[in-house]
């Protein structure tokens, strides 16, 4: 499996396209070789294809905004196949589909033609999961739904947001296996404060999560290709320092 970083993680770096240059050049010279395009300001494709081969950095999946997606699927596709990127994930349910299972459910229908369209094109759509996700209806979570109504798409999944929606990211990857490609890694602690309120983010490894569980489930999916490292939030700390400390222990991890 490829260690990538997740680039939200460095996003107030991101805002120009000499700022995405300056960065890719730090990500390249902490060990990444991979990453995973998201929270970019205006960029053209083919300079973000460029900036990217002269770091040589390889984009592995991207997020875009779910509307642009809708609305404008045909040139979102174009920009991948410039760009050199056959992965198109979903960032974050829109806010209008959630909170009911009948938003859920126009979420499926809206974007289910979408999704044909990336998949004959030849490229692959994955649904980035939060914690929402995990709403229960019945014995069944809007995952569940939705991996159903949606049997082409793949899951982008983030363990951290698996455990905060209560469910086990290692029993997920054990049944939604074969589908998922690209894994969000970030680590959780306990940072003080009241109960319930005290949840913070770490690099991985140094926080309280089973990532070395985790990260041996990955493995024997066969099917997990990018543990991508993202930390949402670094707390005053350098993001880029963050990412090193992440990068420097899942290499320790290495069979």
């Amino acid at each position: 499996m490829n260690i990538g970083a997740q680039l939200y993680t460095v996003r107030e770096f991101l805002k120009t396209p000499e700022g995405i240059g300056e960065t890719f050049l730090k990500i390249r010279a902490i060990g990444y070789r991979h990453v995973h395009c998201s929270g970019m300001g205006p960029i053209e494709p083919k300079r973000l294809h460029d900036l990217l081969e002269d770091n040589e950095l390889t984009c592995v999946v991207t997020h875009m905004s779910p509307d642009r997606l809708l609305e404008s699927t045909d040139a979102f596709i174009e920009d991948h196949r410039v760009i050199g990127c056959d992965s198109i994930g979903m960032s974050m349910m829109p806010e209008r589909y959630r909170g009911s299972l009948e938003g859920l459910r126009q979420l499926i229908i809206d974007y289910r033609p979408i999704i044909r369209k990336i998949i004959d094109a030849g490229m692959t759509f994955h649904y980035h999961n939060h914690d929402l996700e995990f709403t229960r209806d019945g014995k069944r979570t809007y995952l569940d739904i939705l991996l159903e109504e949606w049997p082409e798409a793949n899951l982008l999944m983030c363990p951290f947001w698996v455990q905060v929606g209560g469910c086990d990211p290692i029993e997920l990857i054990k049944r939604y296996g074969r589908r998922i490609t690209h894994v969000h890694v970030k680590d959780m602690a306990f940072g003080g404060g009241s109960v319930g309120q005290g949840r913070i983010f770490t690099p991985v490894l140094e926080g309280n999560m089973n990532y070395k569980g985790i990260v041996d489930a990955c493995r024997a999916s066969k099917s997990v290709e990018n543990l991508l490292v993202e930390q949402d939030d670094c707390y005053g700390a350098d993001p880029f320092a963050c990412l090193k400390v992440s990068y420097d222990n899942l290499m320790s991890l290495e069979p």
